[in-house]
C-alpha cells in the first residue's frame, strides 16, 4: 500500500478488539488513529499490581509482580488467539494451566468438574465423574439423549435462536442444566443457561449436535476435534502482556493512540480527521449512540446494566499447597451459603504465579481471585457485586474462602486484598440480543454500501467487540482481524 493510497482509519475504543483491528490495519500500511476514553488501552485485559492492596497491609516484596486484573486466559477451541500471539512474536510465552482442573460447588456437595464436558454438558453422561455429581438416576436420564430422536433443526434455530438451557433441558433434563451447566455459565458468562444463546456459548455446538444426532455425541466430537492439551491457555506474565504488546507494536508502526480522548460525535470526527473508515470498538451503548446519525436501526441491541467485581487475595496458607479444590471453584446459583459465583486459585492454576510467589515470599503463599455479580441478580436484592463497597466485598471474600477452598483460612492469613470492578463487561448473550446484534451488523453493511454509492462522502462504519462477536478473546480477536481484512479489501 503506497503512501498515496493508504487508507485512513479511525478506531474508537482501545480494548482487545480495538487494538487487534488497529494492529492488523497498521501492519498492512493503513494510517490508523485510535481513540481511547480512559488512560490506558487493553480494556478488560489489564494488569493488577500485587503488594499494593487498598484494604490490608501491602506486601512490598511483590512490587515487581503483576497478574491479570480481568481476562486471564483464552479458549483453544480454535487457533485464532494463538495465531495472533505468534504473529506478535510471543509464542514462547504461551502456557497451559494446571491439569487438575476446577471443581463444582453445589448445594449438596463439592466435586471435581467432570472431565468429558463442554460448558458442563457431559460427552459421556454415564462416566464415573458425571454419576458422582448427578447420581445414577439423573445420569441415566441424561444418557437418553444418545438414543432420543433429534427434534431440533436448522430451520427451527433460524426462526428463533434457542438458548443453551432450552437445548440441554430438552436433551438431558433439568438436573443437568442446574447442576452442571448453570455453574459454568454463571461463572464464565455471568448468565443463566436460559439467558444464553447456544450460539453465543459455543459457536459450533448446535450445528455439531444436528450432525451427530445427539448433544452428548456433539460434545464428544468437539472435544475430540479440539487441539491437544488444555481447553484454555494464557501467557507467562499474564494476558495483559498481549494487549501491552499490541499497543507497543501499534506505536512502532506509526499509529496514533490518543488516550483520555472520548469521541462524542462521529460527524465531528469525520469533519476534522477525514477517515475513510471508522471502527466502533466501544461498548454496545456507546457504539449504537455514535452510529445513530448514520444508521436506520429500528430495534438496536440493548446492553446488560451490570458488571462484575473481582477480589484478589494474597494469603499465607500452607494448607493450600496441595490444591484441595484444584484450580478453583464454580458455584451454582442455588448455593445459598456462598456469595461468590466463582473462585480461581490463581497460583495453583498458573505455575508462573506460584513460582513467583515462592521465589519472592517463600513457600505456603497463594493467590486467589473471587468473582461477584451475575446478570440475573436483582438490583434491589442487595446481592454482592459491582455496586458493593470494597469493604463489603473483602469481608465477603474472607468469609467465602473457607467454604470455597475447604480450608479454614483465617483473617490473619490474608496478607493483601485488592478489588477491581468491571462495569458493563457482560456482553448480551441472549438469543434476542444475538438477533439484534446481527441486525446491527446488517445495518452497518447497508451504510457502507450507501456511502460508496452516495455523493456525501460519508465514512464507512464498522463495529467489533464482544457484544457483536461473543464472549471471550477466542471470539473477539478473529472477528476483529476479519474486520480489518475486510476494510483493507475495500480500500
Amino acid at each position: 500500500m503506497t503512501s498515496s493510497s493508504r487508507s485512513r482509519v479511525a478506531v474508537v475504543g482501545g480494548g482487545a478488539a480495538g487494538l487487534s483491528v488497529a494492529w492488523e490495519l497498521a501492519r498492512a500500511g493503513a494510517e490508523v488513529q485510535l481513540y481511547e476514553a480512559s488512560d490506558r488501552t487493553g480494556g478488560a485485559v489489564a494488569p493488577l499490581q500485587l503488594g499494593a492492596g487498598n484494604q490490608l497491609d501491602g506486601v512490598s516484596q511483590l512490587s515487581a509482580l503483576s497478574v491479570d486484573a480481568g481476562a486471564e486466559a483464552f479458549a483453544t477451541r480454535s487457533s485464532a488467539v494463538a495465531d495472533l500471539i505468534g504473529d506478535l512474536g510471543l509464542a514462547e510465552r504461551i502456557v497451559s494451566p494446571n491439569p487438575a482442573g476446577a471443581w463444582l460447588q453445589l448445594p449438596h456437595l463439592a466435586a471435581p468438574l467432570p472431565a468429558t464436558g463442554v460448558l458442563g454438558i457431559p460427552g459421556d453422561p454415564q462416566a464415573e465423574d458425571v454419576v458422582a455429581v448427578l447420581g445414577a438416576e439423573v445420569a441415566a436420564r441424561a444418557a437418553e439423549d444418545l438414543s432420543a430422536p433429534m427434534t431440533w433443526t436448522a430451520e427451527r434455530a433460524s426462526e428463533r435462536p434457542p438458548s443453551l438451557g432450552e437445548v440441554v433441558r430438552d436433551r438431558m433434563g433439568e438436573a443437568v442444566v442446574e447442576q452442571l451447566v448453570s455453574p459454568i455459565t454463571s461463572g464464565v458468562h455471568s448468565a443463566a443457561p436460559d439467558d444464553l444463546a447456544i450460539s453465543a456459548a459455543h459457536p459450533r455446538l448446535y450445528q455439531t449436535m444436528l450432525r451427530a444426532g445427539s448433544l452428548a455425541r456433539a460434545v464428544a466430537d468437539l472435544k475430540a476435534a479440539a487441539p491437544a492439551g488444555s481447553a484454555v491457555q494464557s501467557l507467562r506474565g499474564g494476558m495483559h502482556t498481549l494487549t501491552a504488546e499490541l499497543d507497543a507494536q501499534l506505536r512502532q508502526a506509526g499509529a496514533s493512540i490518543r488516550l483520555n480522548t472520548e469521541v462524542q460525535d462521529l460527524r465531528q470526527l469525520h469533519a476534522e480527521q477525514r477517515p475513510e473508515h471508522i471502527v466502533l470498538a466501544a461498548d454496545l451503548e456507546r457504539a449504537a449512540a455514535l452510529a445513530s446519525p448514520y444508521l436506520q436501526v429500528t430495534d438496536p441491541p440493548t446492553g446488560v446494566p451490570s458488571g462484575v467485581a473481582l477480589v484478589t487475595m494474597l494469603v499465607r496458607a500452607p494448607e493450600l499447597d496441595q490444591f484441595p479444590r484444584g484450580t478453583g471453584m464454580l458455584v451454582a446459583p442455588s448455593v445459598a451459603h456462598i456469595g461468590a459465583k466463582s473462585m480461581t486459585h490463581v497460583s495453583a492454576k498458573w505455575a508462573w504465579v506460584g513460582e513467583a510467589l515462592h521465589q519472592q515470599l517463600g513457600p505456603g503463599h497463594h493467590l486467589l481471585r473471587l468473582s461477584y455479580g451475575r446478570v440475573t441478580d436483582d438490583p434491589d436484592s442487595g446481592a454482592l457485586g459491582l455496586n458493593s463497597s470494597d469493604a463489603q466485598l473483602v469481608r465477603a471474600a474472607a468469609a467465602d474462602l473457607p467454604a470455597l477452598t475447604g480450608v479454614d483460612v483465617e483473617a490473619g492469613q490474608i496478607l493483601d486484598a485488592a478489588v477491581v470492578r468491571w462495569p458493563r463487561v457482560l456482553p448480551g448473550a441472549s438469543a434476542e440480543h444475538r438477533h439484534r446484534a446481527e441486525q446491527f451488523r446488517r445495518a452497518l453493511a447497508s451504510q457502507r454500501s450507501a456511502s460508496v454509492s452516495g455523493s456525501d462522502h460519508q465514512p464507512q462504519l464498522w463495529a467489533v467487540g464482544g457484544w457483536l462477536a461473543g464472549t471471550g478473546l477466542a471470539q473477539v480477536i478473529p472477528d476483529a482481524r476479519a474486520t480489518a481484512r475486510a476494510i483493507l479489501a475495500n480500500a
